[in-house]
């Protein structure tokens, strides 16, 4: 499933009329380098959901990518990063086991121990995270020595490691949708942070580090002009 309902309110006035998913990336609309680089990692059929300009995204993709089907979860409203998985489930959209990428991220990182995590005991989502070098702006995750969720922001937990950011791709099970509120919901709030304090250790945090490949959250102007200087000599 790719995220892709947002305003992209911080690309205004360019996505007034775009939606931020079709904006340029060397030379191609951002959702087609995640769509790409989620191919050649053996997805199989795509999940969209959609709501800002979702009849200009729905047409310019269409209901295939390169042979590969795409389904649409249309929201009348924005149901957040954990909201519009639900809906997309409920839908009937997801199949028990699942990947989750934020469609602002584009990323050569290989997804095969991410999906492997998902299937470890207890676990009901394995998260890929990087070392967050900004924690103070970035949101911090700390896991505990089983590599489990064990904190979300403020200070280090006594034994964590960390901190980690969350790179926005997760490889979940149908286990994941009950903890989700219904309506809207966003991951971090309304799913993290209930499961760190309860203790549960139902999500993996799955590092990953510059070895692995590139990654780019494109969620501001100059976010976006890095990956275009990272992405255009390739």
């Amino acid at each position: 499933m790719v995220l892709a309902a947002g305003f992209g309110t911080r690309f205004r006035p360019a996505t007034l009329a775009t939606p931020k998913p079709l904006l340029p990336l060397a030379g191609r609309p951002i959702l087609h380098h995640v769509f790409d680089h989620l191919l050649g990692q053996g997805a199989d059929r795509f999940v969209v959901n959609a709501h800002h300009l979702s009849d200009s995204l729905r047409a310019a993709v269409g209901d295939a990518y390169a042979g590969v089907p795409v389904a649409w979860s249309v929201e009348d409203e924005i149901l957040g990063t954990a909201g519009g998985v639900r809906r997309a489930h409920e839908r009937g959209l997801l199949a028990d086991t699942f990947l989750v990428a934020n469609g602002d991220v584009v990323t050569t990182l290989p997804l095969g121990r991410l999906l492997a995590a998902r299937h470890a005991p207890g676990v009901v989502s394995a998260l890929a995270v990087l070392p967050n070098e900004r924690p103070e702006t970035d949101t911090p995750l700390w896991a505990d020595t089983r590599g489990r969720l064990c904190g979300v922001g403020g200070e280090r937990p006594l034994g964590a490691t960390g901190p980690w950011l969350f790179t926005g791709l997760q490889a979940a099970t149908a286990a994941l949708v009950p903890r989700i509120p219904e309506g809207a919901g966003e991951l971090a709030r309304d799913v993290l942070v209930p499961s760190a304090s309860a203790g549960d250790g139902a999500f993996a945090l799955v590092p990953y580090g510059s070895a692995d490949g590139l990654w780019f959250d494109l969620g501001t102007r100059e976010r976006l002009a890095a990956a275009e200087a990272a992405l255009a000599p390739r």
